[in-house]
């Protein structure tokens, strides 16, 4: 057997010895213990104080630095006066079982008792203590006999030679050893200091790093052979831990191994980066409250189900050996610290990898969830039939050059910006014509789907609701025919919003319960109105502010496209987005098209919307407040033209009347906007009565024509001002 021996206690450096029994070592006589003890501890003392307990350097004494590593057996000390006439006969009936390997006396006169093992056990430093624990109770240390000093389990204990060495029985099986290790491995397992890998993940790479060389389950509290030694395969050796492997078999080379030491430090730092990694991508904290991402959505999430998602997830809720703080409290420490936010807001155009977006100084919890069309790898039109040809006969022509034309360039920088994800800002687009001839479908089923989806804005730009959180994970606005601007206040109001949302590289993001923010956003807003005038009365007015931000198409009376069934018509679709989305990005824009302003393509209005537009505003009766003028200066003026600032526009019509207003004409303001109105309608429309204001001292002069020719009367006669069924 093995034991390892210092000269004395000053000593550091330990010498091996098979057979204490043998060793001639003689020691003075003393007078007291305090002598015996000072000559243990003299420098100069040449004698044998033992261990069986080898530490990781086996030539240097057992410390906290050279910590246990292998165990040759047990030594116990009695201080308790003993029948040494009978003490082996004592000693036999006593122990039963397990029938010590050695006796000795002590320098007191005490008995010293040892227990070997037939071979050398490995054990690991977290684990002695309670290994020593496990083993005194199996081999009845404390029953034996009177006086245990329990000291005598400490890995750091040397025992005094002693004297009168006497065999009493045989060796015992390693298998006694071992049964107290696999108990103590239960009851306190060792750690490692690395982070704690469920079984589960331990167990694929073991049987993928090696096959066939574990027998049924690899879980906690199974034993098997030394599967990672080449040598050790054939017979039981080690037992699975939640942190690696405790070994009993001397041929693993030590008492525990970590799945470090087993499946090496790479598998062991990818789970770590894998599972901080998924830690930071899923919780978040906003100095309050935790937030985890549920379905692209922020929930509400407390912290006690923090601790068990972690838990689930593999943290450990117990501190490691050295630790302060769990990989639990660590877990969540990280939170706090790493993905702290300040505000929660869908970010569409930023890239989806990054979480947290920075933003006017502000961290912000992206919960968008959008997803665009993938284009396709083929655009050809021959891949898209059904689109190409219903949107190739869909629109009426005003101009000298396609209007379809337009609604493409208008799409592939929408749908480009969103691809990409790189903030592009374009105009509204208003869509113009009869019921049942797809403007619905156009919008919902071909842009809207494109783009990643769509949110109904009908209720917030007719200034219905404050609230847009829904509208802001869409970067599609869309408002169908039933909204309609009723008042002059709503249409003002809508006119102002569209004109916000175009304008404007942000929105001010407001959910119910918390304060309004600014995000960024640089969606569209698609309207499809009918060509009713209560349904064309909620198109913005336009006048010079607004001309360049509208997109205004209007489509045929009549078509030659037969729809399909809508479940055949929406999957036709469907199929047919990628090879469209494909032939956008690719499609070269013509060059008349391809604008200088930030929206990026050419404004176009169709001239009868204009028309149509201005007949069924509100604002339209400033030209029967003009017309009122017209008829009353011709009988006082013989010039063709009226010249003069605004308030002398109103002082005449007032004069006109008999002192007394006419309708609005009383409200500078009302007049101001009607008339530039008049003057950008008369640009477009040799109809309406050509109004031009001139700046002259910091004012304006207004010119208004007096010509008969433009009287509305004249103009139209007895026949409705509609829109061409062209």
């Amino acid at each position: 057997m093995s034991y390892r021996y210092l000269k004395n206690l000053r000593e550091q450096k330990t010498v091996k010895a098979d057979d204490l029994s043998t060793l001639n070592k003689k020691k003075p006589p003393f007078k007291s213990k305090g002598e015996f003890r000072d000559w243990c501890a003299d420098s100069s003392t040449d004698h044998c104080f033992y261990s069986m307990v080898e530490g990781d350097n086996p030539s240097s004494r057992v410390t906290s630095e050279n910590p246990p590593a292998f165990i040759s057996g047990a030594v116990c000390d009695y201080d308790a006066p003993v029948d040494w006439a009978n003490i082996i006969n004592i000693l036999k009936a006593q122990c039963k079982e397990y029938t010590p390997t050695w006796i000795s006396k002590t320098q007191s006169g005490y008995i010293r008792v040892v227990f070997e093992s037939e071979s050398k056990i490995p054990i690991s430093p977290d684990m002695f203590d309670a290994f020593m624990k496990r083993l005194c109770v199996q081999l009845s240390m404390e029953r034996i006999l009177g006086g245990f000093d329990r000291s005598s389990l400490k890995a750091t204990q040397y025992f005094e030679l002693g004297e009168d060495w006497v065999k009493i029985g045989d060796p015992l099986p390693k298998s006694v050893f071992q049964t107290a290790l696999l108990k103590a491995a239960s009851d306190s397992p060792p750690q490692s200091k690395e982070t704690s890998i469920p079984i589960d993940i331990v167990a694929e790479e073991v049987n993928k790093r090696f096959p066939n060389r574990w027998n049924g389950d690899f879980a906690v509290g199974t034993r098997g052979p030394l599967f990672w030694v080449d040598d050790g395969i054939d017979r039981e050796g080690c037992q699975v831990t939640e942190d690696g492997i405790v070994c009993y078999s001397e041929r693993a080379g030590k008492g525990f191994m970590s799945w470090r030491d087993i499946l090496g430090a790479k598998f062991v730092q990818d789970y770590e980066n894998k599972k901080m990694g998924n830690l930071l991508d899923h919780y978040w904290f906003n100095g309050k409250t935790f937030f985890k991402l549920i379905y692209g959505n922020a929930a509400v999430i407390p912290k006690d189900q923090v601790v068990l998602e972690l838990r689930k997830a593999g943290f450990s809720p117990r501190p490691k050996k050295g630790q302060s703080l769990s990989e639990v409290e660590s877990a969540i420490l990280a939170i706090c610290n790493e993905n702290r936010i300040d505000e929660i807001a869908p970010v569409i155009w930023a890239d989806p990898k990054s979480r947290v977006v920075h933003y006017n100084g502000r961290r912000i919890l992206n919960d968008s969830s959008l997803t665009p069309v993938e284009p396709a790898s083929d655009g050809d039109p021959k891949l898209w039939p059904f689109i190409n040809n219903w949107l190739t006969g869909m629109f009426a022509n005003s101009g000298k050059h396609p209007s379809l034309h337009y609604l493409y360039a208008w799409l592939k920088r929408f749908y480009n910006s969103v691809w990409t994800r790189e903030a592009a800002q374009g105009q509204a687009l208003l869509l113009v014509g009869p019921t049942n001839r797809g403007k619905s479908l156009l919008s919902n089923r071909v842009i809207a789907p494109l783009v990643g989806g769509y949110a109904d804005a009908g209720d917030y730009l007719s200034g219905q609701t404050k609230f847009n959180k829904d509208l802001a994970k869409s970067a599609a606005w869309l408002v169908d025919d039933t909204v309609s601007a009723a008042s002059f206040q709503d249409q003002r109001r809508a006119t102002e919003l569209i004109k916000r949302t175009v304008a404007n590289p942000r929105m001010e993001y407001q959910a119910k319960y918390v304060d309004a923010i600014n995000i960024p956003w640089t969606g569209r807003v698609i309207m499809s109105l009918n060509m009713d005038p209560n349904s064309l009365s909620v198109i913005p007015s336009l006048d010079s502010s607004n001309r360049d931000k509208l997109m205004a198409l209007r489509l045929k009376m009549r078509s030659s496209i037969k729809f399909p069934p809508n479940t055949i018509l929406e999957q036709t679709i469907a199929n047919e987005l990628p090879h469209f989305a494909k032939w956008l990005l690719d499609w070269d824009v013509p060059k008349h098209i391809v604008g200088n302003s930030r929206f990026g393509v050419v404004s176009y209005i169709d001239q009868q919307i204009s028309s149509a537009a201005y007949d069924n505003s509100s604002r339209s009766s400033i030209a029967e407040l003009v017309e009122f003028f017209v008829k009353r200066a011709r009988e006082y003026f013989s010039n063709p033209v009226w010249r003069g600032t605004l308030t002398e526009f109103q002082v005449a019509v007032h004069e006109f009347n008999n002192g007394r207003n006419v309708g609005m004409s009383g409200n500078p303001e009302f007049v101001r906007r009607g008339m530039q109105v008049l003057e950008d309608a008369g640009k477009s429309s040799k109809t309406v009565r050509p109004i031009k204001s001139l700046g002259f001292g910091g004012g304006k002069i207004w010119e208004i024509d007096l010509d008969e020719k433009y009287d509305i009367d004249k103009v139209c006669g007895s026949k409705p001002n509609i829109i061409s069924t062209v």
